[in-house]
């Protein structure tokens, strides 16, 4: 699956955000989820909890964002 370019979201004043359509179903963020939020030096991190272990192509793309360390943060527009 092709990556879409950063997409930006507003934060609700409850501290609410709401995930474009595509990051949810890419994801598997359904309504009422439990979430784990990790947050970061550079910023948070929000992970699905499940008992289905994530997909073969998931899998991959965490390992490559691993790889890229924050040296490459500088590439991303914002």
């Amino acid at each position: 699956m092709a990556s879409k370019p950063i997409e930006s979201i507003t934060v609700g004043r409850q501290g609410e955000i709401n995930l474009p359509r595509d990051l949810k179903e890419r994801y598997g963020f359904a309504p009422e989820q439990l979430v784990r939020v990790i947050g970061t030096r550079y910023g948070v991190l929000l992970i699905p909890l499940s008992d289905d272990p994530p997909s073969a192509e998931l899998q991959q793309e965490l390992q490559a964002w691993q790889e890229l360390g924050i040296s490459s943060w500088n590439d991303f527009l914002y």
